[in-house]
C-alpha cells in the first residue's frame, strides 16, 4: 500500500521511482495507491499497473500560490483536523482492514502510520520533510501550537523505520530516522530537439518555468525580454508572446523538458531541486525564507549545482534578468548519483519477503 499525500506532486514523485525499482525486483508485487491525486498523474509516474483508491490521506496545506501558505487557513484545516482524531483513526483503520497490506509506504501522512502499527502492519515513511516542521515553521507562536504537531510526531514514530532522502529536513524528535541517498530522476537531455520543437533558431537558451504542482498566476505582464532566450512554462499560460511556450503541450515528458533547458526557475521544493542538480541543469529559485526545507536545499544545490536566488518582489516585478545571466556565468558541478532509490527498494524488499 502506497499512501500519498495529495499536496503538489513532490510526494508521488518521491515514492513513484522507489515503487518501480521495487516492481524490478519482486515483478509480482501489488501495489494499491491511495491517495487524493488523480489517478492520470500517479499513472504517469509509475511503470506498471496498479489499485486505486481516492482518499484524503491527510489534509492538504492551503496555499496563496506555488509558494506562499495561506496561514490562517492552515491552522483551521490542521485544528479541525486534530478534533476529528479518532474520525481520521478509524477511518484509517477501516482502510487498512479492507486493503489487508503486507507493508505500508507513506509520504507522508502521519495517522495512517499510527493505525498500522495498532493494526500490526508493517510500515515505512518515506519524505525529506514532515508535517509538524512545517506547522512550527508558520504557526510556532498560534493556534494549536503544541498539540497539532505532538499528534503528528506520534505517527510518525509509529512508522517502523523513517527513510530520509538526501537532502532531507533534520529530524531529531525522530528516533527511527534512516538517511539515503537523493531520490530523483535522470532525463534524456535534447536541447537542439526541443528547439525545434518549439520553432527556435540554434543558440537559443530555454528556461522551464516549474513552480511545483500548485498552478499559479505567474506575473507573465512583467515578464522580462532577454534576447535569444525563451520560456517553457510547466503548466498552461495564455500569452501571445513569441518567447513564451506552454509545456504541457509538448509530446516530452517532465524529466526530458528539465534536462533538455538551460535553466529551472522554481521555488525551494525537493522534486524540482534534485532532479535539475542531478540533471547539471541550473536553478534561479524565489526566495522561500519560511518553508522549513529552504536553507537544507539551498547549501545542498550549491554545493552539487547552480543556484542563484531571487526575491519574491524582483520574481513579481520581473527584475530577474541579471540574475539569471550569473547564473550562466557559474561553474559547472559533477551531478551527484540517486542512490537513494535502490537503497530505498532493497529495505522495502527486503521486509516484503521477509513477511
Amino acid at each position: 500500500m502506497l499512501a500519498v499525500s495529495g499536496h503538489g506532486y513532490g510526494h508521488l514523485a518521491q515514492c513513484a521511482q522507489v515503487i518501480n525499482a521495487l516492481w524490478h525486483r519482486l515483478p509480482a508485487l501489488r501495489v494499491t495507491v491511495c491517495s487524493r491525486l488523480d489517478r492520470e498523474i500517479i499513472a504517469r509516474r509509475l511503470e506498471q499497473p496498479f489499485d486505486y483508491r481516492c482518499v484524503a490521506t491527510d489534509p492538504v496545506l492551503p496555499m496563496h500560490n506555488a509558494w506562499q501558505v495561506d496561514v490562517p487557513a492552515m491552522m483551521s484545516v490542521y485544528a479541525g483536523n486534530l478534533r476529528d482524531r479518532e474520525a481520521g483513526l478509524a477511518q484509517d483503520r477501516a482502510l487498512l482492514e479492507a486493503l489487508r497490506p503486507d507493508l505500508v509506504l507513506a509520504n507522508i501522512p502521519w495517522r495512517l502510520l499510527q493505525a498500522a502499527r495498532e493494526a500490526g502492519v508493517p510500515s515505512v515513511a518515506l519524505c525529506s520533510l514532515n508535517w509538524a516542521a512545517v506547522y512550527r515553521s508558520y504557526c510556532g507562536g498560534a493556534g494549536d501550537r503544541d498539540s497539532v504537531p505532538a499528534d503528528m510526531w506520534q505517527g510518525y514514530r509509529s512508522a517502523d523505520v523513517f527513510l530520509l532522502p538526501e537532502p532531507a529536513l533534520a529530524m531529531p524528535e525522530l528516533e527511527n530516522t534512516r538517511s539515503i541517498g537523493p531520490v530523483d530522476r535522470t532525463g534524456s537531455a535534447d536541447r537542439a530537439g526541443l528547439r525545434d520543437a518549439l520553432s527556435l533558431p540554434p543558440g537559443t537558451r530555454t528556461v522551464l518555468v516549474a513552480l511545483g504542482g500548485i498552478e499559479s498566476d505567474l506575473p507573465l505582464a512583467n515578464w522580462p525580454h532577454i534576447p535569444d532566450t525563451a520560456w517553457l512554462f510547466a503548466q498552461p499560460v495564455c500569452t501571445q508572446r513569441d518567447d513564451m511556450f506552454d509545456g504541457t503541450q509538448l509530446p516530452m515528458e517532465f524529466i526530458d523538458m528539465l534536462a533538455s533547458c538551460d535553466a529551472a526557475l522554481t521555488k525551494p521544493g525537493y522534486g524540482t531541486y534534485t532532479e535539475a542538480v542531478c540533471n547539471a541543469v541550473p536553478i534561479l529559485t524565489l526566495a522561500r525564507p519560511d518553508w522549513p526545507e529552504t536553507t537544507g536545499l539551498n547549501d545542498w544545490a550549491r554545493q552539487h549545482g547552480r543556484l542563484l536566488e531571487i526575491s519574491q518582489a524582483d520574481f513579481a516585478g520581473g527584475h530577474f534578468t541579471a540574475a539569471l545571466q550569473a547564473l550562466w556565468q557559474q561553474p559547472p558541478s559533477t551531478p551527484p548519483a540517486a542512490t537513494g532509490i535502490a537503497q530505498a527498494a532493497d529495505l522495502l524488499a527486503a521486509r516484503l519477503v521477509s513477511d
